[in-house]
């Protein structure tokens, strides 16, 4: 087998295949000797077809299915031999097929970019932090009993933080746009989950009364079609319903799963979970500083294939009821992720050039209790641990957040750390 490659761009690759006649008839030979054991012509016992018959009427077929074999087997024995390393199925396209001459194809595809060095000049850094005090703890409180929100029906007219199931209508200029009309659709009024305008129109309405609600889209409104544009709401209350927020007593305590009632055992759990997550915010906080140093000092050509590939998984993952299925976005649509897939890669590819060039190696007792502290949230922890140490995709993932953690430490070794405490809320605000 003859092979040459040609590079006719940094990440295209062009390589040209010659395969020996010999190679493609031995093949061949040996697919019709198989066929020739199990087929059935009439005449003959099955087995003892002459193969002469069995090439006469399956030789096509056969010398078809031969060629698609050759050609992969002989591609993947190159692109080994080459150590090329293709982020996409490579186009084939045959260039000499004819009988008894050498078999020649061709195959184009893009390469993953290496990493040959990185720029990393970082020598002083802001690390966030804060304290969890009582007030904290009263907010998850105040927000678990709204959670925990039932409703109860009046007969009078709607106000505020009442909740209105309703059915509407919208129109632009008269025309009926597609998404706006829902049937026994519930609405908190106050809650901000509308458009401007849409829950204020809602106070006052009472059940079985029709009104319409006049709304501007906002500028910034998500799909581009509507930003800025003025509609029509047709809307018919169907039932009005004040809020009953729970007392914070041991029955609601004991509903949000402390055994014992105990308020305080309840806000000793809320603690440790708001402190896990202060740990978890504070060092997300800190990569994104490294990694966002990262890519603006680095820089690698991306092929186009595999940009695409990664936003189409982070669409996915952002929409996972369209996952697995056909569905269709127009270009726009689409390359609203073409950001984020690239710094995705190119963050994949400058953490493994680190993790290889200052021999990082997973720490195992690190990987446990990672995964416990993300298990320790779960009804029955024990079983969701299990389940991230046998699932292959999800422990793989696992595993990179804690390599990303030992590199994030690892850059930071000289760097100068200097501490400013927020509270916790404002911490939040803007996690990573």
């Amino acid at each position: 087998m003859q092979v040459s490659v040609e590079a006719p761009s940094k990440l295209e690759r062009r390589i040209t295949i010659v395969v020996p006649s010999e190679t493609f008839e031995r093949a061949y030979d040996k697919r019709i000797n198989t066929l020739s054991k199990t087929v059935t012509l009439n005449g003959f016992r099955t087995g003892k077809v002459p193969l002469k018959h069995v090439k006469e009427r399956y030789g096509d077929n056969a010398r078809q299915e031969v060629l698609t074999e050759v050609i992969q087997s002989s591609l993947t024995a190159a692109i080994s031999q080459e150590k090329l390393n293709p982020v996409e199925v490579p186009k084939v396209t045959p260039t000499s097929i004819l009988p008894g001459k050498p078999l020649e194809f061709v195959a184009t595809f893009e390469v993953m970019p290496e990493v040959e060095e990185f720029n990393f000049h970082m020598t002083s850094i802001e690390k966030q932090t804060a304290m969890i005090i009582d007030s904290d703890i009263d907010n998850v409180l105040s927000h678990l009993r709204t959670q925990n929100t039932t409703w109860h029906k009046v007969e009078r007219a709607a106000q505020d933080k009442d909740q209105v199931i309703l059915d509407f209508r919208g129109s632009i200029n008269g025309n009926a746009f597609e998404g706006g009309e829902a049937h026994g659709y519930p609405i908190v009024i106050g809650s901000k989950s509308m458009i401007p305008g849409f829950e204020e129109g809602l106070v006052g309405i009472k059940a079985g009364e029709e009104r319409i609600i006049s709304v501007t889209f906002p500028d910034n409104y998500f799909a581009k079609d509507f930003a800025g544009k003025a509609a029509e709401f047709t809307i018919n209350a169907i039932t009005i319903s004040e809020p009953i927020i729970p007392e914070l007593n041991d029955t609601f305590v004991k509903k949000l799963g402390v055994k014992s009632g105990n308020l305080d055992d309840l806000r000793t759990e809320i603690r440790k979970n708001l402190e896990r997550e202060l740990e978890r915010v504070v060092k997300s906080k800190l990569k994104k500083q490294i990694f966002d140093h990262l890519i603006e000092n680095n820089s690698l050509d991306i092929p186009n294939s595999l940009i695409t590939r990664e936003a189409k998984r982070i669409h996915d993952q952002l929409h996972p009821h369209h996952a697995g299925k056909e569905h269709s976005h127009t270009e726009a649509e689409m390359s609203q992720f073409d950001e984020a897939a690239k710094r995705n890669i190119l963050l994949g590819l400058f953490v493994a050039y680190i993790i290889k060039t200052k021999n990082i190696t997973l720490d195992k007792a690190r990987l446990e209790t990672y995964i416990t502290q993300l298990s320790s949230v779960y009804q029955n922890p024990a079983d969701i641990a299990k389940w991230y140490r046998s699932n292959k995709q999800a422990r793989a993932e696992v595993e990179m957040q804690v390599l990303e953690e030992q590199v994030t430490e690892k850059l930071l070794e000289n760097i100068q750390i200097t501490e400013k405490v927020l509270t916790y809320s404002e911490l939040i605000k803007n996690k990573s």
